[in-house]
């Protein structure tokens, strides 16, 4: 097996299906499986997936009886997967003619290189931003607060990167991120005590400190709907989910000071985050 896709869906049944129909009209030419992992959706997505794919020996879908998360579901697909190279996929993104099999060429081609994102696009054609520099205190304060409307971070968001061309970089987006099974037999997948956000910088960073480099690589594209799953909680709750998983991040790959500095200034965010859910307004994840 060459390659497994990975993807966890939670409530975003048409988007999956779009995201699966993609895989199944540009399906690359060597052997590969598809596992779905059903975080305990209640909009019947589960239930369509199995309809609709339970005659492809190449679509598995795992029914998970609660919601476990992006990164613990991940590992669940990954333990059901045998692909030599494995793909992280978003149910509300659809890959573009051709670019599975150019991945996979692209890390045949490049054996120093542990980790591979695709180009990434908006649904209306543009370039969605998918590469940063890992988070430092400031840049993570400032994204979580939004104050990074205001602040210059442009070397944080590599807001001059060249998208053009291939790189290497830091991160890419877990949107659409292949790695190799040697890599994770080595290092282990994700960290299951990320629940949902960071869980890939940290992939990365672990991948690019063991002497592995981490790649953008514009010669395959996926349109990313972005969000879709995540924009469902409210306000607050993702709010919350971003700082456990933010000081979690610093915990493991920062300074105590780190932690200290964060762990004051979340609580202020938070009960703002938590004022505007009260009012009942929306904030479109960034």
């Amino acid at each position: 097996m060459r390659l497994s896709i990975l993807i966890v869906n939670w409530n975003t049944r048409d988007l999956m299906i779009h995201c699966v129909n993609s895989i199944l009209r540009y399906a690359p030419p060597f052997p590969h499986e598809v596992i779905v992992v059903d975080n305990n959706s209640s909009d019947g997505s589960a239930d369509t997936l199995i309809n609709l794919y339970n005659h492809n020996k190449n679509i598995r879908v795992i029914e998970s009886i609660r919601n476990l998360g992006f990164a613990k579901g991940n590992n669940l697909a990954y333990k059901n997967s045998a692909g030599e190279y494995i793909f992280l996929l978003n149910p509300d993104a659809e890959v573009t003619e051709g670019a599975l099999e150019a991945l996979v060429n692209f890390m045949d081609a490049y054996p120093d290189v542990g980790i591979v994102g695709p180009k990434l696009l908006n649904p209306d054609g543009s370039l969605q931003p998918s590469v940063r520099r890992f988070p430092t205190l400031r840049s993570a304060i400032a994204v979580f607060s939004g104050l990074h409307r205001f602040l210059k971070l442009d070397k944080y968001l590599m807001s001059k990167f060249d998208y053009t061309k291939q790189g290497e970089v830091d991160q890419v987006m877990g949107a659409a991120l292949l790695t190799r099974r040697k890599i994770t037999e080595t290092l282990g997948f994700l960290d299951e005590k990320f629940w949902l956000w960071y869980e890939e910088v940290d992939f990365c960073k672990r991948v690019k400190d063991h002497g592995h480099k981490v790649m953008y690589f514009p010669g395959a594209a996926v349109i990313h709907h972005k969000g879709a799953g995540f924009s469902q909680m409210p306000v607050y709750l993702r709010k919350k989910t971003v700082a456990q998983s933010l000081i979690y991040y610093f915990k493991k790959n920062g300074h105590f000071w780190d932690v200290w500095i964060i762990s004051i200034a979340l609580p202020a965010i938070l009960f703002a985050a938590r004022f505007f859910d009260f009012l009942g307004l929306k904030i479109k994840p960034k």
